[in-house]
């Protein structure tokens, strides 16, 4: 009997009904003979629930404290989910992060797992026995609850597939797989029946909310291969998996689109070795992300540079750099909202030519100006108004062929 680990979101287990039809999912795949692993998301909107609830009491939440009353969210699903496959006649048992033998980083609010320690699920699946994780958690070395951050329920359902050696890890969620740009966008948008680690890397960091680039990241690493379905119909999914032997002959697998950005400029800095390095060495030390990076000399003796971070970053960048702005010696900073990122991610650009230019081309066309690019080898991404994304995701999506005749279903939408 083959391990298979299942992950449903917060979508999937939004309600009883829900919860009850996963249940039935669940037992479906015990009837296949198969040993089933379950981790669980809190229920719909219940981590921000408690997160406002936290909010009432105090402006300055103890980070401690928050992971605490967060974990909740996750086992109530658990234990409502044991409790149905029960009325099923599932046998079934509900584990915490750290009772699954989760270990994390010390590091409240965004912990990565360092270890997993197996051994009480795989008891627990030789007595016949369907196992349910808490997502999103896991205990430090001195016994304190630890949250994952964003994605921390995918992460875990990866990482707990790597450490069972699962046949695959199912990500079960409101999309019936991944599509080559986001359905609720295009409508018309390809589903695909599979994709490599490196193309749904690039796709999840670069807006696609699927799956987390954590988790990809991990599967990439491991070895695992991954399943993405619809938690509401029993269509097959996309198969998350290694390189394909085969030579690439689609140049585009999709198109990925995220307003999830700032541009910020850095204006007048000394052009002396090492000062850009202490730039960054700033920002790193405030844990700001930093994406794409536009570097040019203004004369020989000053130097612009240009980059992306998270919105929510934005006037924390910016007052990080003023901070230190006596020892950078830049004239000026700012950041500019109202951008979007638009990128096209595919294995077989490296073999075929000319897929840039017909980016440029096609945005030039349309008068959509963009203000930063960055490439690697399997995408291209672009800086754009955001009031002209959608457009651009449409313009972009046709003409790389991608459009379908059959519409998306997508949970919730119409």
């Amino acid at each position: 009997m083959g391990i298979v680990v299942q992950k449903y979101g917060g979508t999937s287990v939004g309600n009883v009904d829900r919860i009850k039809n996963v249940a039935k999912r669940v037992k479906k795949t015990v009837e296949e003979k198969k040993e089933v692993v379950v981790v669980v998301s809190a229920m719909g909107d219940k981590t921000d629930e408690l997160v406002s609830l936290m909010y009432e009491v105090t402006d300055h939440p103890p980070k401690r404290e928050m992971d605490m009353i967060l974990t909740t969210g996750e086992q109530v699903s658990m234990s409502l989910l044991s409790a149905a496959l029960f009325e099923l006649g599932i046998p079934s048992i509900s584990f915490t992060g750290w009772q699954a033998g989760i270990e994390t980083e010390s590091v409240f609010g965004n912990a990565r797992i360092v270890d997993i320690k197996p051994d009480r699920m795989f008891d627990s699946l030789k007595e016949g026995k369907v196992v349910i994780i808490a997502g999103f958690q896991g205990v430090t070395d001195d016994k304190e609850i630890a949250t994952l951050g964003r994605g921390g329920s995918d992460t875990t359902g990866v990482a707990v597939a790597a450490a069972l050696q699962a046949d695959y890890c199912e990500i079960n969620t409101d999309v019936e797989g991944v599509y080559s740009t986001d359905p609720r966008i295009v409508p018309n948008a390809r589903k695909l029946p599979c994709i490599t680690h490196n193309e749904m890397l690039e796709m999840a960091t670069l807006g696609a909310s699927v799956i987390h680039p954590r988790a990809v990241e991990l599967a990439k690493i491991h070895g695992v291969k991954i399943l993405v379905r619809s938690s509401f119909s029993d269509k097959e999914g996309t198969f998350i998996k290694e390189e394909n032997d085969m030579e690439q002959t689609i140049a585009v697998t999709g198109v990925a689109y995220d307003t999830d950005v700032i541009k910020v400029e850095v204006l007048k800095m000394p052009n002396i070795m090492g000062t850009i390095a202490n730039l960054f060495d700033y920002l790193a030390s405030e844990k700001v992300n930093i994406d794409m990076i536009v570097f040019s000399e203004h004369g020989h003796e000053t130097i612009n540079v240009a980059f992306s971070v998270g919105i929510e970053n934005g006037q924390r960048t910016v007052d990080q750099l003023n901070k230190h702005k006596s020892e950078l010696k830049f004239e000026d900073t700012f950041y500019e909202k109202d951008v979007a990122k638009i990128s096209i991610i595919g294995s077989g650009m490296t073999t075929n030519p000319g897929v840039a230019a017909k980016m440029f081309k096609i945005l030039g066309d349309q008068d959509i100006r963009i203000k930063m690019i960055t490439t690697s080898e399997i995408k291209v991404s672009c800086i754009i108004p955001e009031e002209r994304g959608i457009e651009a995701v449409k313009l972009l999506h046709s003409a790389y062929d991608l459009d379908v005749e059959e519409t998306a279903n997508v949970e919730g939408t119409p």
